[in-house]
């Protein structure tokens, strides 16, 4: 099945580079994607935009508040904390018979989608967390008050 995928790929115009240990990148309008075949099941299709946002002690709470949102917002794809970063997944399971052409191309369709959810949501909760912080008092605040 990989290689029915891989050529897949190719007949829609990308070219994939293998990536040692994650499987095979590639991008589409500016966002870089990986296939990530599974060995043990061939059935199990996966493809993942990886580490969209580094995630640390800095901004942990914002990521899960993303993570939050994106998992109960969007269909299809979820959001997932991998090591350090955030990525998003796609996952499926092949039952045979489908029109592989047009479902990695729905996949991608779909991802790019939650590339732009997640670069639209990121936005309003930094603006939330930034008026939080405007409005709780500081200790110059209170003795002014």
């Amino acid at each position: 099945m990989k290689e029915q995928i891989l050529n897949v790929f190719a007949k829609l115009g990308f070219q994939l580079e293998e990536m040692e240990g994650f499987g095979y990148g590639f991008q589409y309008e500016g966002i870089n994607y990986l296939f990530m075949p599974n060995e043990d099941d061939e059935e199990f299709l996966n493809i993942s935009v990886p580490a969209i946002l580094e995630i640390n002690d800095d901004n942990i709470h914002a990521a899960l508040m993303l993570m939050d949102k994106m998992n109960s917002t969007l269909k299809y794809v979820k959001a997932n904390k991998l090591g350090d970063g955030l990525w998003l997944f796609y996952e499926r399971e092949l039952f045979g018979g489908e029109d592989l052409e047009k479902l990695v191309s729905r996949m991608i369709l779909h991802l790019e989608a939650a590339m732009n959810f997640f670069r639209n949501t990121m936005a309003s909760i930094k603006s939330e967390l930034e008026k939080d912080d405007d409005s709780t008092p500081t200790d110059d605040t209170e003795e002014a008050a």
